[in-house]
């Protein structure tokens, strides 16, 4: 697919992920991040024996949220500043 959709029309999801990121790599870093996170909080709640920290696992869909914008923008959309 040739045309590109500009930034104005990402559908709303992928703009709330991408909403104060840069470039591509940022998005990539917060993926990073939100994984390690994840792993961070279960291995605590592991040796803390503090099963609230579960709730970290959330952090792996905030991973799931970035590659799928990162998916998405890969395939309709552009990193460059011209599809601002």
């Amino acid at each position: 697919m040739t045309d590109k959709v500009s930034r104005d029309r990402y559908p709303w999801w992928v703009k709330a992920s991408l909403w104060g990121l840069p470039n591509r790599a940022a998005v990539w870093a917060f993926v990073g991040l939100s994984v390690l996170a994840a792993v961070g909080c279960a291995a605590y709640a592991v040796a803390a024996g503090n099963s609230r920290w579960y709730a970290g696992l959330l952090f792996l869909l905030a991973a799931l949220m970035y590659w799928l914008s990162i998916r998405w923008v890969d395939r309709h959309g552009s990193w460059g500043r011209d599809a601002a």
